[in-house]
């Protein structure tokens, strides 16, 4: 009998996860540099820093929204599960501080380098790569990844990575804040 991937799936370990989003900046900021010699350009907003930061807060409410409507699909049960799985140790301080690093260093490195240099389309599949789980039950998160990897794409063109970083961080903060409750509440139901 096949072993069932979403249940042998390791917890992953925020520190971990840290350290990875620490060197996708680190990759995105020297690669700006190279390409550039400046990083400044690449990850200003277009126009002012306040309506840039204004839409990346609104850009992460309407994504929190849509995620937890997504988040209601049949075919959300299974990622559901697995991404509870991944994170089910971490505190509400783990979350942040992922939430953050992965915002901020995954808009650097898809957006202000790779976009400007392979396109928008191109960027979003990589992004959409990122999260691609050996399993076809978890198709839903590479495509949502797609998607959003557009719509930030779309809002890094017109209102720059301050706008394009916050949105990010903020879904992802909203969703692994909703996947711990979640998982926290299923735990104390069994109990």
């Amino acid at each position: 009998m096949k072993p069932d991937f979403l249940s042998e799936m390791p917890q992953l370990r925020a520190t971990s996860v840290l350290h990875q989003e620490g060197v996708f900046g680190l990759i995105a900021l020297v690669a700006i540099y190279l390409r550039s010699g400046d990083i400044n350009p690449a990850l200003s907003p277009v126009g002012s820093l306040l309506l840039s930061l204004g839409v990346g807060l609104a850009a992460g409410v309407v994504f929190a929204l849509a995620d937890l409507l997504l988040s209601r699909l049949p075919a959300a049960g299974e990622l559901e599960r697995f991404q509870q799985g991944l994170i089910a140790r971490w505190t509400l301080q783990d979350a942040v501080a992922v939430a953050l690093l992965s915002g901020l260093a995954e808009e650097a490195l898809m957006r202000a380098f790779l976009q400007p240099w392979i396109g928008l389309i191109p960027a979003a599949l990589a992004f959409a790569l990122l999260h691609i789980i050996p399993d076809r039950r978890l198709w839903l998160w590479p495509a949502a990844a797609f998607v959003m990897g557009l719509m930030l794409g779309l809002i890094y063109e017109r209102w720059g990575y301050p706008a394009a970083a916050l949105a990010h961080i903020l879904i992802n903060l909203f969703s692994f804040i909703r996947l711990l409750r979640r998982g926290a509440e299923e735990r104390k139901s069994e109990a």
